[in-house]
């Protein structure tokens, strides 16, 4: 078993939104909030041809290198003009027929004390000949288990609020447009955990923990202390683990 002690950690649950749209406004400014689009193809969503609020795209226009989040859309079945933040900005303010390439919804939770821990199993099948140990066959995979403890502020997110770790896992109130992280849409729904555990002394990388198709199976609140303490698998045998100096950590 791997543990992490969250401290001043950010953890990000993310849903499996991508897709694409193109500008149709003529001449963007450097101050817009809203867009015009046109082709809109969100491909895992119900309504394919409707822009997810909250969804995160980017712009391929040169020297632009912004993560913009959706706020508001004009229709719920066919998107043709959306709100966002941040502004475009004076660099690489996109054009007319420049794409937009969506890409997860997220929460984003920063832990003041908190622990994570998970479990990789490896199964192996030892073959006896006559009775003697022979050789040995590796057995079926197994799921990463994720055990998941930090403070909350609400179970479910009020009116005009932003998305609660609830919700999200549920994919229920303001999560109810999230589209599941699984390349499988017959499976059941699941989300990505990905953890940033940040270093701050001296030239030591920050590490970066993936937790993909995460399913939670208990979600265990304590409102006396605020806390919740969530349990769940992967659909993966191995947790992807990286280093390097991310901006997050900044």
């Amino acid at each position: 078993m791997a543990a992490i002690e969250l401290r001043d950690t950010t953890i990000y649950f993310r849903d499996g939104t991508t897709g694409n749209a193109v500008i149709e406004t003529a001449a963007p400014d450097a101050n817009d909030t809203t867009v015009d689009i046109n082709t809109v193809n969100i491909p895992e969503a119900t309504t394919t041809t409707a822009v997810p609020i909250g969804a995160r795209f980017t712009v391929n226009t040169a020297n632009n290198t912004t993560t913009y989040t959706v706020t508001a859309r004009d229709s719920d079945t066919n998107t043709t003009c959306v709100t966002f933040t941040p502004a475009w900005g004076s660099t690489g303010t996109p054009a007319q027929a420049d794409v937009l390439t969506f890409t997860s919804q997220q929460v984003e939770v920063t832990v003041g004390e908190g622990n994570l821990t998970w479990t990789e199993t490896k199964e192996y099948e030892y073959v006896r000949d006559r009775g003697n140990l022979d050789t040995v066959r590796q057995g079926d995979e197994q799921p990463v288990e994720v055990t998941l403890d930090f403070t909350f502020e609400h179970v479910t997110a009020g009116t005009g609020e932003d998305i609660t770790v609830g919700d999200a896992l549920r994919q229920t109130g303001n999560a109810s447009e999230w589209i599941t992280s699984s390349a499988d849409t017959c499976e059941p729904y699941a989300v990505d955990l990905v953890v940033y555990r940040c270093q701050s002394c001296g030239t030591t990388q920050d590490d970066l923990f993936t937790f993909s198709d995460f399913r939670w199976e208990t979600l265990e609140y304590n409102v006396g202390d605020a806390t919740i303490s969530i349990t769940g698998r992967c659909n993966v045998s191995t947790v992807n683990a990286a280093r390097g100096d991310y901006d997050e950590c900044a």
